[in-house]
């Protein structure tokens, strides 16, 4: 199983990237990302196979990766939709979506009506780990909302993820630094 590609990328077209790794050319859907010919960079990579085709999706971080992983388990969503729907938004607007239960998000998505839109968050909200909780109405700097996302990912209650971020330093403002000092602190 391929599970991430470093390589250097020798075309783009479209929402495909082309990867040379170690001679040999991967050709990657990856949305529109903003690379350029001869760029080194390292994705996150899921290989579909289907019975009529066999494509790698790539991500920049494994919390996109993961969401994939979780839009294609919904019924009526496949790959290429799943690309499409996280092509078009962040992670972190696709998961609040689900959690404030906002079908008219994923209804302006090319390919998904109000009934797909339905099943997502139906399907999802429980996985995502009731996010609903959440206040995400308020005006939360985007930081916040990565790192509070991330941890509730890793299984850590809402009310002890904002304990441990109301002690930490100020100085740390590096999104992984942020997440590894909280992992530190949590449960402790």
């Amino acid at each position: 199983m391929i599970s991430s590609l470093r390589g250097k990328v020798s075309r783009l077209w479209g929402n495909y990237t082309e990867i040379e790794v170690g001679g040999v050319g991967y050709l990657v859907w990856t949305g529109r990302r903003n690379y350029r010919e001869g760029q080194e960079i390292k994705i996150q990579v899921y290989l579909a196979v289907s019975e009529n085709e066999v494509a790698l999706y790539g991500f920049e971080n494994f919390e996109d990766l993961d969401l994939f992983k979780m839009l294609i388990t919904v019924s009526g969503i496949g790959p290429k939709s799943a690309a499409q729907i996280l092509a078009q938004s962040s992670s972190t607007q696709i998961i609040k979506a689900i959690g404030e239960a906002d079908t008219a998000f994923f209804e302006k998505i090319k390919g998904v009506g109000k009934k797909t839109a339905q099943r997502i968050i139906v399907d999802l909200k429980s996985k995502i780990g009731g996010l609903g909780e959440l206040n995400l109405k308020e005006e939360l700097p985007l930081l916040e909302d990565d790192l509070v996302l991330s941890l509730r990912q890793l299984g850590f209650e809402r009310k002890e993820i904002e304990t441990v971020i109301k002690k930490m330093p100020k100085e740390i403002v590096v999104l992984e630094e942020r997440i590894s000092w909280c992992l530190q602190h949590l449960g402790g």
